[in-house]
């Protein structure tokens, strides 16, 4: 750890990266974890209602991902907070909200687990196996807003006005254009579009190892993409709702500059590309041949935790 924080204080920009990077990275897996079961257990019923095998495969292909990303999430975290005691000192709140919050990611992983290691032995029974599946989401998905929750806390904890109070009065705001409220809205759509791009981009790789031939995977990896796509414009269109609301409420007060104007435009449609690159995939009859192009969207759909999470913890 040592040499680390050597090499991190000698390039400045290595150490902006890795604290971008240890944001991004985690904050995506986690939704990518929770919204993982909702996804699969859609397609495992999709599979008796169309009496389609392609669907019963795929749901099984993401719920094994979404069973893996939860006990990388489960591990690192207990890793984490060993090593840092800056933040978990043994009797404080803060470390009461965080045993709490890995605790309620356990379960979800053990759910998640259950839901996974039960498919052979439920294979005739899709309801019953689908209904463990939404259930172990609804919990992961319980377990990201308590992570969610306990940083905004520990944000708030860390404020120098927090031993008085102040800090902790701040945690809803009532105002509307409030930073935090955009970020709370965008909560929903992330778990549904996180996971299903990291499944369109999952289905592909793992055909090496899960053939289930060219048609399979060209009519999955499609629907996965859909389901990214649309839970990704009802994100974007919340984001638009909040930027105009912010946007009236400031030629209401002192006005926006023409560079505040372009800043918030250049945002919204860099937030709109992931879109675009899900509907191409769509649309496409040769799926396959789009490994990049899911890359590239996903990777700008992880970007997107950096902003959420400092509009969710910021004051």
């Amino acid at each position: 750890m040592n040499a680390l924080e050597q090499i991190l204080s000698a390039w400045p920009w290595l150490r902006t990266a890795f604290d971008a990077l240890s944001i991004i990275v985690p904050l995506a897996a986690l939704f990518v974890f929770a919204g993982m079961g909702f996804i699969s257990a859609t397609a495992r019923i999709l599979a008796d209602t169309r009496g389609r095998s392609a669907f019963e495969k795929c749901s099984r292909q993401l719920a094994f991902l979404g069973m893996m990303v939860g006990w990388i999430l489960l591990v690192g975290g207990r890793v984490w907070l060993h090593f840092t005691r800056g933040i978990y000192v043994p009797g404080s709140v803060s470390a009461y909200f965080l045993e709490m919050s890995w605790l309620l990611l356990s379960l979800g992983v053990m759910l998640s687990s259950v839901y996974y290691t039960l498919w052979r032995i439920l294979r005739n029974l899709p309801i019953l196996h689908a209904t463990i599946g939404m259930i172990s989401a609804a919990q992961s998905c319980f377990s990201a807003v308590a992570v969610l929750g306990t940083a905004r806390l520990l944000a708030a904890l860390a404020l120098p006005e927090a031993t008085s109070g102040a800090g902790l009065q701040n945690l809803l705001p009532e105002d509307l254009s409030s930073p935090l409220w955009t970020a709370a809205v965008c909560t929903v759509p992330l778990f549904f579009a996180l996971p299903a791009a990291a499944g369109a981009l999952w289905l592909p790789f793992r055909r090496k190892r899960d053939d289930f031939g060219r048609d399979y995977y060209n009519a999955m990896i499609p629907w996965c993409a859909a389901w990214a796509r649309n839970a990704w414009a009802v994100l974007w269109l919340a984001i638009l709702a909040f930027t105009i609301l912010r946007v009236s409420q400031a030629f209401e007060g002192d006005g926006i500059s023409s560079q505040e104007a372009i800043l918030e435009s250049t945002r919204l449609l860099l937030w709109l590309i992931p879109v675009l690159l899900w509907t191409l995939v769509r649309r496409s009859a040769v799926a396959l041949r789009h490994r990049a192009t899911l890359a590239v969207a996903l990777v700008l759909a992880m970007c997107f935790m950096l902003p959420y999470y400092l509009d969710l913890t910021g004051f």
